[in-house]
């Protein structure tokens, strides 16, 4: 009954699924067939072909720049065709199968746990088996969409693993097979075999084949669309509105966003989100965490949207993550929590490293280098080095610790600050050339290089630490560190502000590592949030002009509201970007974004994934790589702080700066701590599109209005955006001032 067709190095004859195949087997592994073709001679009723796994292991790109650059040939969604299989035909016609994922080719490398005797397969924590493995519905949708048979055998490996059957025209003859990849696309795929029925005989195998009018009509059309609707989310499927999430528990600040439709979804982000930061980043015995526990893992950094349960960074404390998550966990009051966090850290400071003697956080501050493959770990991690020391003045700045703790803690503080003076003192060992010089992801990893983004938020960690040390009464240590800093601004300015043709002088920074956008160039305005001011405009002319024309540079280079490759150094970044340069139109996309991209119908809502692989059509998307990665998450939540915009960077002078989303109808906070000349207090607080709050202010187009309610005093709330200038309010205007297109009132905070 079969034909087993035979190519130059089949050495085995191998039974598949009730089909004889002829394979290659080398080193114990069966092997691809090489090169494209296959000559044959004869009229066929059905062919089989064995494998039909995609031949990479990537299903989306390890982060890098290839979305900036609008490439999506590494991407790999459902009904995205890898290749193709020609019948030629004795008379010069053919027939063209096409293979397409999730029907007639799938990915091994990640869905499966590759055997051990396959060698170095690229898996990184398969198998990614979820929801299909729990979830009935989800595997009945796959099997749907797959006309392929699943070799179940336990010595089923990669180019042995399914079966798919075709039925050719039987009157013609066939005289070459061949086969070839999508050129847009990089998965292709692997046959490991091919066998024919030949015409006039029966087939039975009772294997489901399909036939060319399967593809011409799309016949996969409908169950992929199913199987998609189930795995991805589709921006159709935003719900306008939520249910609050049951939080068991719940001690945060009680932060809720309206919208005409009921409480928006960025609500339960929040929810969700802060507490898994305050009890999953950091466990009770004060250890910092850059992963939950045992929580989704969408397939690593190159995964197609399915997932498992796993640890993921769970032992790991990178620094630049756990330093910009506890900065949001203290400006939400758990100060109890973060003094823990903070003991840890600087025990962490005196971890042994095998590059640097010196007392550093590292990279990943609590591993040490096994191989010359782990040195990247013991490099100059200033950025992460920097965050935690912008972590603990925040401890100080919202009142968790004071100036007892700082004296107590004094050589840790110094050991921290040392460390940069460190580099300065000694530029043949740190490279140190005007401007640090860093091992991060911001740089180069491996080997290093000069960036823009590792030096600001060095120099503002040397400032911030300049004023601990002005409380501790070391006024020349503490001139020192300023010095230092002043040092590295300069050398940022020298090189890294470029002349751009339409928009003058703009802040450049390297791109030369992993993150996907050059949105860190926006690094002085983004971290000005978290010690100087939530109203740049008014506190800092210059930095928010210069940001303004950084942005409208950025934009020419690269702009999506959904750009969530990572979630932090992406979407975050640019969210909180766009609204401290009170950029309105562009700041209601990102926000809006920022929640639907954590959002999904059934599996694990809410928790902030660490990157997302967009459709090119930006019409749905899926999540990649851990749930609630410490930094991706912190600056999504830092978008509800910047939304609220209670400012308390002048203790006497409590400001409220809100910006609301323009899809958003509402905003409110209840228990928000600020510190104030009189100690932590808190805040109740709504700000709404009308007129009926205490405060209020129109220009006949919009109103705004706000109450709060706490024994703190308000000095000044602004209100806006307005078209109109001519503002009538029941307060007291101090200013009205025109930023980007709008305009904006001031009034004093006097509810009386």
């Amino acid at each position: 009954m079969f034909q087993v067709f035979k190519h130059p190095a089949i050495n085995e004859e191998l039974t598949v699924c009730g089909v004889p195949f002829g394979i290659c087997r080398q080193d114990g592994v069966v092997r691809k067939v090489e090169g494209n073709y296959l000559s044959v001679d004869g009229c066929y009723e059905t062919l089989y072909f064995l494998g039909m796994s995609t031949d990479s292991w990537q299903c989306s790109e390890w982060w890098g720049q290839t979305e900036v650059q609008y490439d999506a040939s590494i991407r790999l969604f459902f009904g995205d065709r890898v290749g193709r299989i020609r019948l030629i035909f004795d008379d010069r016609t053919e027939e063209l199968i096409s293979v397409i994922f999730g029907v007639n080719a799938f990915n091994y490398n990640l869905f499966f746990r590759p055997k051990p005797h396959e060698g170095n397969l690229m898996s990184f924590g398969a198998p990614y088996d979820e929801p299909f493995k729990s979830d009935p519905h989800a595997r009945k949708l796959l099997e749907g969409a797959l006309v392929m048979t699943e070799n179940t055998a336990e010595d089923a490996e990669k180019v042995t693993k399914w079966v798919f059957a075709y039925k050719p025209r039987a009157d013609k003859r066939i005289i070459k097979i061949e086969w070839f990849k999508e050129e847009g696309k990089r998965a292709d795929f692997v046959i490991g075999g091919i066998t024919g029925v030949p015409a006039g005989e029966t087939d039975t195998t009772g294997m489901p084949a399909v036939d060319q009018a399967f593809f011409l009509r799309k016949a996969w059309y409908k169950p992929v669309e199913a199987l998609k609707r189930r795995i991805y989310q589709y921006l159709d499927e935003i719900p306008a509105s939520v249910e609050l999430l049951p939080m068991e528990g719940f001690d945060a600040p009680d932060i809720r966003f309206y919208n005409k439709d009921g409480l928006d979804l960025f609500t339960n982000v929040y929810r969700r989100n802060i507490m898994d930061m305050a009890y999953g980043k950091i466990t009770d015995d004060g250890m910092t965490h850059t992963s939950s526990a045992m929580t989704a893992n969408f397939g690593c950094y190159i995964g197609f949207g399915s997932y498992n349960i796993s640890d993921s960074y769970g032992g790991h404390v990178w620094t630049r993550d756990i330093g910009r998550m506890l900065i949001e966990v203290i400006s939400m009051g758990y100060f109890d929590r973060a003094i823990m966090a903070v003991d840890k850290l600087h025990e962490l400071l005196y971890y042994p490293s095998v590059r640097f003697k010196i007392p550093h956080w590292k990279r990943v501050a609590n591993l040490i280098a096994q191989n010359e493959n782990d040195l990247f770990n013991e490099g100059n991690e200033n950025d992460g080095h920097a965050s935690i020391m912008m972590a603990i003045y925040s401890l100080y700045r919202k009142g968790g610790v004071g100036k007892d703790w700082l004296i107590a803690n004094r050589d840790h503080l110094k050991a921290a600050a040392d460390y940069y003076l460190w580099q300065e003192y000694h530029p043949v060992e740190s490279n140190f050339n005007g401007i640090l010089y860093s091992h991060s992801e911001t740089s180069s990893q491996t080997f290093g290089g000069y960036d823009l983004y590792s030096n600001i938020i060095s120099a503002i960690a040397l400032e911030l630490y300049a004023r601990l040390f002005d409380v501790l009464e070391e006024g020349d240590y503490a001139t020192d560190l300023r010095r230092l800093a002043d040092k590295l601004r300069r050398g940022c300015a020298e090189r890294f502000l470029m002349d751009h043709e339409k928009y003058g002088q703009v802040w450049t920074d390297t791109t030369d590592d992993c993150w996907t956008y050059e949105y860190k160039r926006f690094a002085d305005l983004i971290l000005s949030s978290d010690y100087l001011s939530l109203d740049m405009a008014s506190a800092d002319e210059a930095l928010f002009e210069m940001m303004t024309r950084t942005f409208a540079a950025e934009r020419e280079v690269y702009y999506s509201p959904y750009s969530g490759r990572q979630m932090g150094y992406g979407q975050g970044y640019l969210t909180g970007a766009v609204l401290m340069l009170d950029l309105v139109e562009e700041y209601t996309a990102c926000v809006n974004a920022s929640a639907n991209l954590c959002y999904h119908h059934t599996d694990v809502p809410y928790v902030v994934p660490e990157g997302v692989i967009l459709h090119g059509s930006g019409q749905y998307w899926f999540r990649n790589s851990d749930l609630g990665n410490a930094v991706q998450q912190a600056e999504i939540i830092k978008e509800a702080r910047l939304m609220l915009g209670v400012d308390d960077f002048d203790p006497a002078a409590l400001k409220i700066v809100p910006r609301l989303p323009a899809t958003m109808t509402a905003m409110e906070a209840k228990g928000l701590p600020v510190i104030t000349a009189n100690g932590v207090r808190t805040v109740d607080y709504r700000y709404e599109r009308s007129q009926k709050l205490p405060l209020w202010a129109t220009d006949g187009h919009a109103s705004y209005s706000a109450s709060f309610t706490s024994d703190v005093n308000v000095s000044a709330v602004r209100f806006g955006p307005f078209v109109d200038k001519d503002i009538t309010t029941n307060g007291e205007i101090t200013c009205i001032n025109k930023v980007q297109d709008y305009y904006y009132v001031y009034i004093r905070g006097d509810l009386s």
